[in-house]
């Protein structure tokens, strides 16, 4: 753990946290209404809208929590179309892949959308929404709908592992993405990170420090099966991790 992990068991990380909440639940709100009156309008407005409420959010953890962030290997991210896939530990990589990636596109729950103004918000990015109920359905409409943004320019950003993972913990690595790449003949960039050391899973207090994001080499599709594909990038991420960032056993 980072030795700026100090006095976590404090009030102060409560009240750092509250504080940013209120900002961030304002923003959110104000973001929300801004994409439905530029719903009408191209979505590269709507992306931009995003972008810049992901970086004001990074710009208050920073201020309210002490928390920043470097990125490493953002040169090789490619100029076509690409999949995304990140380490997932934390909320705070689902924020910061807006402005980490180019125009990038999730995979949601379809009933999502149907939560008034948060699922409305979620629709008016342009995901993919799938029907989790059938696993066979899912995998269809996550290839044809990704298929379809990827053909338009946006980055898919998928995690892996399917949930956020606790620091020093390791999950199977789902072949969606990998599926999606293969099928698509799209090269993937996976990413490591350790975010979920200072905004940990279904944890109200965000603690200071620093996240470091690793984005590793592309990692070409064509010629392999998904299962190859998804073992190359479920290396690259666990090799690095070890390599980066330690763990208390």
């Amino acid at each position: 753990m980072s030795k700026e992990n100090n006095n976590r068991d404090s009030l102060l990380p409560w009240i750092r946290s509250s504080i940013y909440y209120v900002f961030m639940s304002a923003s959110l709100i104000v973001l929300f209404l801004c994409l439905i009156i530029a719903f009408p309008f191209d979505y590269k407005h709507r992306a931009t809208l995003i972008r810049q409420w992901a970086i004001l959010q990074m710009w208050l953890l920073k201020v309210f929590c002490g928390l920043s962030y470097e990125v490493q290997g953002a040169e090789n991210l490619p100029s076509c179309p690409y999949i995304a896939l990140p380490k997932h530990q934390s909320t705070w990589e689902t924020i910061a892949s807006n402005f980490l990636f180019t125009r990038p596109a999730w995979v949601f729950n379809s009933n999502l959308f149907m939560i008034p103004v948060f699922g409305w918000g979620l629709y008016l990015t342009k995901p993919v929404g799938i029907d989790r109920g059938s696993p066979r359905a899912a995998l269809n409409q996550l290839i044809a709908k990704g298929g379809a943004l990827l053909k338009n320019g946006r980055t898919m950003v998928i995690f892996p592992e399917g949930t956020r993972v606790p620091p020093g913990e390791r999950a199977k690595f789902e072949p969606g993405g990998s599926l999606l790449a293969v099928k698509t003949e799209t090269p993937v960039v996976p990413v490591a990170h350790n975010a979920g050391e200072f905004w940990p899973k279904e944890s109200f207090r965000k603690y200071p420090g620093h996240i470091k994001v690793i984005i590793g080499p592309v990692i070409e599709s064509k010629g392999l099966k998904a299962r190859e594909l998804n073992e190359k990038v479920e290396t690259w991420i666990n090799t690095t991790m070890d390599e980066n960032f330690h763990y208390d056993s």
